[in-house]
């Protein structure tokens, strides 16, 4: 009887061990996760920062967050408001839509110091695709804004050397098709 007592302690502080080890490492597992729920886009380099987007009917959001992993921190610009240049698939000329910044007042964010931008148009409604660039001081430095929607945009990954193209969400990002003539 108490072998059994002593087998079964034994088996069960196993267990709990193996259970704390599997959470460590879940915890630790690389991997870009996008705390709004829109998707990544990377500037410049993964490792420099990335800009969060996400379309909800005519509103576009943006946050500025970290590079590599660290996407859940917040990064502040300095920027008031940021115009994007979005190229929809199909459509004849290129559409502007001006994000301006959306303070975080419980993080004590300011215009001028925010990293959340938002804005708003009608055809963003329509929009299940697109490509957007623009400037941003990100860090101190003036950086390209390039948003590709839904997929998002990481010039670190391997697609011969071609920029990933946006795809449909939670999907994998495809080689960028040729522009149309």
């Amino acid at each position: 009887m108490i072998r059994t007592v002593v087998w079964l302690r034994s088996l069960v502080a196993l267990a709990v061990a193996g259970a704390a080890v599997s959470r460590a490492a879940a915890d630790a597992e690389p991997g870009h996760k996008a705390a709004h729920g829109g998707c990544l886009n990377a500037l410049g380099t993964c490792e420099n920062g990335h800009a969060e987007v996400r379309v909800d009917g005519a509103r576009l959001e943006l946050w500025f967050v970290g590079g590599g992993t660290d996407t859940q921190r917040a990064v502040r610009i300095p920027d008031p408001q940021i115009a994007l240049t979005v190229t929809l698939p199909g459509a004849p000329e290129p559409r502007v839509v001006v994000l301006t910044a959306t303070p975080n007042e419980l993080a004590e964010e300011k215009t001028g110091d925010c990293s959340h931008f938002a804005g708003e148009a009608e055809w963003l409604r329509t929009a299940r695709t697109f490509t957007a660039q623009g400037k941003v001081t990100f860090r101190g430095r003036p950086q390209d804004l390039r948003i590709e929607y839904p997929g998002g945009y990481d010039p670190d990954e391997e697609t011969g050397g071609e920029p990933l193209k946006a795809a449909a969400p939670g999907g994998q990002g495809a080689k960028a098709a040729e522009p149309a003539r």
